[in-house]
């Protein structure tokens, strides 16, 4: 027999909410409503970017009749969705991306699967294959309509590297290395990102699969055992090797995401990875001066050019237990939202990526950025697996630190490996 929704979130503790988080999903009483769709979602109308999104929905409305309420939920969409969900009085659609409690939607049944809806309305085709692989959980369950995905190159400042004697972008472990030597002589700062955080342990990570296929990285992510794992030993001593070599700002251990964006936005430091996310925040002499590659490794790893990840996972429609008592409206919705003009504008104005194909017009793209990640920069790299779906949950935030002791100077191999597998060993 299929679990209910109510029966499997009240096992998983979710009861345990606060009354604050099951007032607030009470807005979505009006998902009963047969002229209403209720989306909720952490996308925010004050943010620009996210206009072409509210302005479909607003087309949607004037085209069909049928209203768009959006409840925007922000950090709080994961807690506030089950509570109401609990109370049956859940929202008919979410837009979120695909990590932590998310992974196991589908199979609890806090939402419905899409894989019949998927082909019959007609999008499976025009969504790649490895999207589909992404959002699809370990029971065959595809989770949500694949919608926004994002790309996480390395920005290298040309202008900066012409600065120390740099005339090309590294594509090498040991070119990174000697151009980060060089840099430092000109006393500015080489590669930095936020090593205490989420993206410093991306690029742990990064780094860990670097001699690795597709199905050791996934075994590795989803499981640990670091240290028992030749290829990845091999990923972290290249780790240590870059460190020791200088190829990281100093204090990288102690830095923040935000911190290491500010730092080469504002051409302190020459070489950061940042993801497409942070297109908008560059200047117009940042942008014209970057160019977007990926993680130089050493000629016997895995891969053959430098390395940087890409994903399908930013967002995607979800369809709830009330959704899909109203299916033909959420139907109607959820493929006017994939709709050329539609993604056409969310890329053009907005700056977000679709997964589905939208016809591959990127002559509305303004952004010099955005340009060069979607023509240019795939040329440039490989992509190795990205981890956040085969990270379990509860391991992903607590390797944090030990990601921040693997940038630190003075510590070896073991010591990290052992960090990470205690914390696998643990959940």
């Amino acid at each position: 027999m299929r679990k209910t929704p109510k029966t499997v979130l009240a096992a998983s503790g979710v009861l345990a909410l606060t009354v604050a988080l099951g007032s607030c999903a009470s807005s979505g009483g009006s998902a009963a409503e047969e002229d209403v769709i209720v989306v909720q979602t952490n996308w925010t109308s004050s943010q620009a970017q996210n206009k072409p999104l509210f302005d479909a929905f607003d087309q949607f409305t004037e085209d069909t009749g049928i209203k768009v309420k959006v409840l925007e939920s922000g950090d709080n969409l994961n807690q506030v969705y089950e509570t109401s969900l609990l109370a049956g009085d859940e929202a008919d659609v979410l837009l979120v991306g695909l990590l932590e409690k998310q992974l196991d939607w589908a199979v609890n049944g806090a939402v419905v699967p899409v894989n019949d809806y998927i082909e019959d309305w007609g999008i499976a085709d025009r969504i790649p294959d490895d999207a589909l692989v992404d959002w699809t959980d370990g029971e065959g369950n595809l989770r949500a309509f694949p919608y926004s995905g994002f790309t996480w190159p390395w920005w290298y400042n040309t202008a900066l590297l012409a600065q120390a004697g740099v005339d090309e972008v590294p594509v090498t472990a040991d070119e990174l290395i000697e151009a980060t030597t060089k840099l430092r002589a000109a006393g500015i700062d080489p590669v930095v990102f936020g090593g205490i955080d989420w993206s410093g342990q991306k690029i742990f990570l990064q780094l860990l699969e670097s001699y690795m296929t597709e199905d050791e990285a996934k075994d590795v992510y989803a499981n640990g055992g670091l240290c028992e794992n030749p290829k990845a030993m091999k990923g972290i001593d290249l780790l240590i090797k870059l460190r020791d070599a200088g190829v990281f700002v100093d204090g990288i251990e102690g830095y923040t995401a935000d911190q290491a964006q500010a730092a080469y936005l504002d051409g302190q430091a020459a070489i950061a990875p940042l993801g497409s996310w942070a297109f908008p925040a560059a200047s117009d002499e940042v942008a014209a001066n970057t160019v977007l590659s990926g993680l130089p490794l050493p000629e016997d790893a895995a891969f053959d050019q430098p390395i940087a990840y890409r994903g399908s996972t930013s967002a995607g429609w979800w369809i709830s237990p009330n959704g899909e008592k109203k299916i033909d409206k959420v139907e109607k919705l959820i493929t006017h939202m994939f709709e050329n003009d539609v993604l056409k504008a969310i890329l053009d104005e907005g700056g977000v990526i679709p997964v589905a194909d939208f016809g591959g017009d990127t002559s509305g793209v303004d952004s010099p950025l955005l340009s060069q990640s979607l023509i240019e920069f795939p040329e440039r790299v490989a992509f190795p697996v990205m981890p956040d779906i085969y990270v379990p949950a509860d391991v992903s935030n607590p390797m944090y630190r030990a990601t921040s002791i693997a940038f630190t100077p003075g510590t070896d191999a073991q010591t990290i490996c052992s960090t990470v597998d205690e914390i696998y060993a643990a959940q």
